[in-house]
C-alpha cells in the first residue's frame, strides 16, 4: 500500500541533491547536443565549470533555467505583459490555478516573472506521462517540479490522489511556499478552459471534516496565460480527432516529446499572463449548495468565472469568432490586414498538413474561438 504521507519519489529534489543531479546531467552522453539546442554559442566545456558551481535549487532556477526561457521567449514571442502582480503578498503562499495550453511554458511563464518580479518561484505539479525519461524526470525535479501519477486506477488511484494532496497541503500551509497546478488533467484541445471537478475533490483530501474551510487556507488564486499563436494548434486538432475516431486511442511518448518541443520552440506571437484575485469571500456562496458536489460544481464556476474574463483576446481570437460565426461581430477588434494574415495562417497550416475537411477548419479555428464565446458568456463586451 502507499504511504499517503511520504513523498520522496514525487517532490522536487532538495537543495543537499542537487551537485549530484548537475553531475548525472553532465555525464549525459548527448550533453553537448543539450548546450547546442539551449545555449547555442557556448563551449559546453566552459558551461560545465558553471554548472559544478550549483549546489541549490535557486541557483538552478536562476543560472540555467532561467536564461533558456529569456531566450526560448524572447526568440518565439514578439511581446511578453503581464497583470495582477501587485496582488500578490510576499508572505503569503498560493495555490495558482491556471488554464492550460502549453505543457511546459505555462508555469514556466509564471515562474520567469514571479523571478523578475521579485518573489519566490513555485512548485509545478507536472504529469508522470510527461517524465518517460530519467534524464527528463531529474532536470523536471531540479526545476521544483513534483510528479502526478496520470494512470492509477482503482483503489491505487485514490491513495495516490491523497498523497498527492497532502504533498501540497505540506507544501502551502506547512513549508509556505506557493505551487501551480492546471485547472484539468491535459491541456485544453479546443481553447475551451474548464475546470475539472475531479481536481478540486482531489486537492480537499489533504483537510479534515471541513473540505471548504481548508480550500479556503490553500489561498486559491485563478490565472489565466493568453497566446495570440498557438504552435501545438494542430497537433491539437489531430489529437482530438484521432480521440473521437478510436475508441483505443492513446497517445504514445513521442507525441508528448513533439508536443514539449514544439510548445516552447514554435512561434507563439504576443503572451500575456493575468493574476486573479483570491478566493476568499466566495466561499460563503459556494457554501450556500445543499450538496459536496453542487458545492464543488459551485467553486470550479467561480476559479471558472475568473480564469475567463482574464484572458486576453488577440486579433487572431476575434478573427477566428468572426469566421466561425459566418459574421462581423468584432470587426473593430482587428484590421483588415490582421484578419488576412490569420486566415492565411490558418490556411497554410491545414495545407501544410493535407487536413482538407470543414471539421478540421472548424476544429482549428475553435481553438482560438472559444476564448471569446466563453467571454461573452461571462462579460458584456
Amino acid at each position: 500500500m502507499i504511504d499517503v504521507h511520504k513523498f520522496d519519489d514525487i517532490r522536487p529534489y532538495e537543495d543537499h541533491e542537487v551537485s549530484t543531479l548537475i553531475e548525472q546531467v553532465l555525464d549525459l552522453k548527448f550533453y553537448d547536443n543539450l548546450v547546442k539546442r539551449f545555449f547555442p554559442g557556448k563551449d559546453p566545456e566552459m558551461l560545465k565549470v558553471i554548472f559544478k558551481q550549483i549546489n541549490n535549487l535557486h541557483d538552478f532556477q536562476t543560472k540555467v533555467i532561467y536564461p533558456i526561457l529569456k531566450k526560448l521567449t524572447k526568440d518565439t514571442s514578439t511581446e511578453l505583459t503581464h497583470s495582477g502582480f501587485d496582488k500578490l503578498k510576499r508572505d503569503i503562499p498560493n495555490l495558482f490555478i491556471s488554464n492550460h495550453h502549453d505543457i511546459i511554458l505555462d508555469p514556466s511563464v509564471l515562474n520567469m516573472l514571479l523571478y523578475e518580479n521579485g518573489f519566490n518561484t513555485t512548485k509545478v505539479a507536472i504529469g508522470d506521462n510527461l517524465l518517460h525519461k530519467e534524464w527528463i524526470r531529474d532536470l523536471a525535479r531540479l526545476n521544483k517540479s513534483f510528479i502526478v501519477h496520470r494512470s492509477p486506477s482503482g483503489k491505487e488511484a485514490y491513495y495516490y490522489s491523497q498523497r498527492l494532496s497532502n504533498y501540497i497541503k505540506k507544501t502551502i500551509i506547512d513549508d509556505k511556499e506557493s505551487v501551480w497546478i492546471a485547472q484539468r488533467e491535459g491541456r485544453a484541445k479546443d481553447g475551451n478552459d474548464v475546470t475539472q471537478v475531479s481536481l478540486l475533490k482531489m486537492l480537499a483530501y489533504g483537510g479534515d471534516e471541513d473540505k471548504f474551510e481548508y480550500l479556503k487556507s490553500l489561498n486559491v488564486l485563478p490565472i489565466a496565460i493568453s497566446y495570440e499563436y498557438d504552435p501545438c494548434d494542430i497537433l491539437k486538432v489531430k489529437e482530438s480527432i484521432a480521440k473521437e475516431r478510436s475508441l483505443h486511442y492513446k497517445k504514445n511518448e513521442k507525441e508528448d516529446e513533439v508536443s514539449m518541443v514544439t510548445g516552447l520552440t514554435g512561434f507563439k506571437g504576443r503572451i500575456h499572463l493575468s493574476i486573479g484575485n483570491v478566493i476568499q469571500d466566495e466561499f460563503d456562496d459556494i457554501l450556500h449548495h445543499e450538496t459536496p458536489k453542487e458545492q464543488f460544481s459551485a467553486l470550479a464556476a467561480k476559479i471558472d468565472e475568473q480564469i475567463q474574463c482574464s484572458i486576453k483576446l488577440w486579433p487572431t481570437n476575434y478573427i477566428a469568432y468572426d469566421s466561425l460565426m459566418g459574421m462581423n461581430t468584432f470587426e473593430e477588434k482587428y484590421l483588415e490586414e490582421e484578419r488576412q494574415k490569420f486566415i492565411q495562417y490558418i490556411d497554410s497550416r491545414l495545407e501544410q498538413n493535407k487536413m482538407y475537411d470543414i471539421e478540421e477548419r472548424t476544429r482549428l479555428l475553435s481553438i482560438y474561438a472559444n476564448p471569446v464565446k466563453n467571454k461573452i458568456r461571462f462579460t458584456q463586451f
